[in-house]
C-alpha cells in the first residue's frame, strides 16, 4: 500500500483546523440559543432550546477533541512513512556509495 505523507499532513492540519474552530463555533450556537430563549419569555420551548444548545455544545466539545486525535493520528502516520521509507532505504544507498 502507497501512502502520500503529504495528504496525511494535509489531511491532519484540515482535522487541527476544525477541532481548533469548533469551541467557537460551539459558543456561537449557544450565544444564539440564548438570545432566541431571552427574547421570547414565557414560551414552552425557550428552557429547551437552551437545553439543546447545551448539549450541541457538549457534543460539538466531543467532536473537536476526536478530530484533534485524528490530527495527531494522521501526523504520526505520515511520520512514520517517512522514517519506515528513509530506513529501508538507507542499506540501498550505503551499498551504492
Amino acid at each position: 500500500m502507497r501512502v502520500d505523507p503529504a495528504a496525511l499532513h494535509s489531511a491532519s492540519a484540515g482535522a487541527r483546523k476544525l477541532a481548533a474552530e469548533l469551541p467557537r463555533l460551539a459558543d456561537e450556537v449557544a450565544a444564539s440559543a440564548d438570545a432566541a430563549a431571552t427574547g421570547c419569555p414565557g414560551f414552552a420551548f425557550s428552557d429547551a432550546l437552551v437545553e439543546v444548545a447545551a448539549s450541541w455544545r457538549g457534543r460539538l466539545a466531543e467532536v473537536g477533541v476526536a478530530y484533534g486525535r485524528t490530527a495527531d493520528g494522521l501526523g504520526a502516520t505520515a511520520r512514520r512513512d517517512v522514517e519506515t521509507d528513509h530506513a529501508v532505504a538507507e542499506p540501498f544507498r550505503a551499498g551504492a556509495g
